[in-house]
């Protein structure tokens, strides 16, 4: 049996788990842009802090459009 094969056919869990797999995205970045600055490397600091923000714009997406549906 698969991974997607087991979880839950239900689009609220699917979007919590956008929710939670962004945040945790997120803290894993906010590590790698400090390893990049501390190596001074400005393209990777760019780079990571774009990826970033997509994830903090996913996660806040998320998070209003599962108000109205809990």
């Amino acid at each position: 049996m698969t991974e997607a094969s087991r979880q839950p056919k239900d689009k609220n869990y699917n979007l919590i788990t956008v929710l939670y797999q962004s945040s945790e995205n997120a803290e894993t970045l906010k590590s790698y842009v400090q390893d990049a600055e501390q190596e001074g490397d400005q393209e990777l600091v760019e780079f990571f802090n774009g990826v970033l923000e997509n994830n903090l714009e996913a996660n806040q997406r998320a998070k209003e459009m599962l108000v109205p549906r809990l």
